[in-house]
């Protein structure tokens, strides 16, 4: 009897414990915490990886031939247009250039005491003038076959190919004309200008010019400002006219390729702003924009083995791109959309209750469920169309034990 008393007691303890902490709930509320619903702005994005590449990558051939002496730039190396990459033996094309210019002295002399040596010299800078108009054309030539490449990729105007095209026609002029001066002044000599010793000088001359121009391809130079991308040969090696030995990229013309989903491509367009950061740029951010969308999807297998449909999209960088290398995997935020001066909340506040949005809000120290229309989304923030004002006061994050018209105590 005595046993059952105590447990009687006790229970009724327990029932007045709990009465107590049911009152003191009921008076004070449960904490909670809260937001201010508010003005303010939100960007919607798409998130993926970049791989940083040149638009703009050149081949660098051996133009002579002999055994390589020495290789300047190594893979990853910047260069200058204009720096010697290579240098190839010469001491052959240097003793027959001594030979060269020993046979013009000699042809000289012969001619020295007579009245062809003023014609001599004429022919020579008129000859002169044909190989530099004959450089200039050819270089002329080079560089428009480059520029319509660009041009057909698109990553030059039609005013840098226009004006390539005028450079050409205007070396091919020069040319023109430095050939027909030479030509005249042949033809208004004497019978005996053309004796065996004027033809000993110009074959002489012809001679020695071949030669220079022989000993200048046996060094290889940077054809652009750029990055070393691959090192083709090696010292020792043999080189001969047309080995690839270099691919230079140029690093004033970088871009970002990345692959989006095609299921979020209609998101894209062009202009839209995009985030570019990674470990790989110092943990920095640089500002781009879309310049480029691929006009269909591919299939793409992701690094999990998934096969996705995805859309080539290609990034401009805006800002100083003097962080980035080609081959480089960045992380990117392409802005979809931007809103300023908009409601705003976070989204941890936002859930499902019978099939629509909704949030609580707090009124007289009770919550009440409030049903919403959501805008666009950021990564933790949502916009508010319609179903709160600014000024309302939120749940940031309710949880499962939160009921309609349970008093709350905002936190401090």
């Amino acid at each position: 009897m005595k046993r059952k008393k105590l447990f009687l007691a006790a229970i009724v303890v327990i029932i007045c414990a709990v009465g107590i902490v049911g009152y003191i709930e009921l008076q004070g509320g449960k904490e909670v915490e809260t937001s201010v619903v508010e003005k303010g702005e939100i960007n919607q994005y798409i998130e993926d990886t970049a791989t940083v590449q040149s638009n703009e990558k050149q081949t660098v051939y051996i133009e002579g031939s002999g055994r390589v002496n020495s290789i300047k730039f190594n893979v990853g190396d910047s260069v200058k247009k204009g720096d010697i990459l290579l240098t190839m033996d010469k001491k052959d094309l240097e003793l027959r250039l001594q030979d060269a210019n020993s046979k013009i002295k000699a042809a000289k002399a012969q001619l020295a005491s007579t009245d062809s040596s003023n014609y001599v010299n004429k022919i020579e800078i008129a000859e002169s003038d044909v190989d530099k108009a004959k450089v200039s054309y050819e270089s002329a030539s080079r560089n428009l076959d480059n520029e319509k490449m660009l041009y057909e990729s698109e990553a030059i105007s039609k005013q840098e190919l226009d004006d390539a095209e005028d450079a050409y026609k205007n070396a091919e002029a020069a040319l023109k004309a430095a050939n027909f001066q030479l030509e005249d002044i042949k033809k208004g000599t004497s019978d005996y200008v053309k004796n065996e010793y004027i033809a000993g000088v110009e074959q002489a001359v012809i001679l020695k010019n071949t030669i220079i121009s022989e000993i200048e391809k046996q060094q290889v130079l940077a054809p652009i400002d750029g990055i070393i991308l691959e090192k083709l040969v090696d010292e020792n090696s043999i080189g001969a006219p047309g080995i690839a030995a270099f691919v230079i990229s140029n690093t004033k013309s970088l871009e970002l390729n990345t692959n989006i989903l095609a299921d979020d491509i209609y998101k894209v367009k062009i202009g839209d702003e995009v985030d570019v950061s990674g470990k790989a740029i110092e943990n920095s951010t640089l500002k781009g924009k879309v310049v480029k969308i691929a006009p269909e999807a591919k299939n793409i297998t992701s690094s999990l083995g998934v096969n996705q449909k995805r859309v080539e999209v290609t990034i401009e960088i805006n800002d100083d791109a003097n962080l980035l290398k080609p081959g480089y995997d960045l992380d990117i935020k392409i802005i979809t959309e931007m809103k300023n001066d908009t409601l705003i909340i976070p989204d941890s506040a936002v859930f499902d209750y019978q099939g629509s949005s909704c949030v609580f809000v707090v009124d007289n120290g009770k919550v009440a469920i409030r049903q919403i229309e959501k805008g666009i989304e950021s990564e933790k923030t949502i916009e508010i169309l319609e179903g709160l004002k600014e000024g309302d006061i939120i749940l940031t994050k309710p949880d499962n034990d939160t009921k309609e018209g349970m008093k709350v105590k905002l936190q401090n």
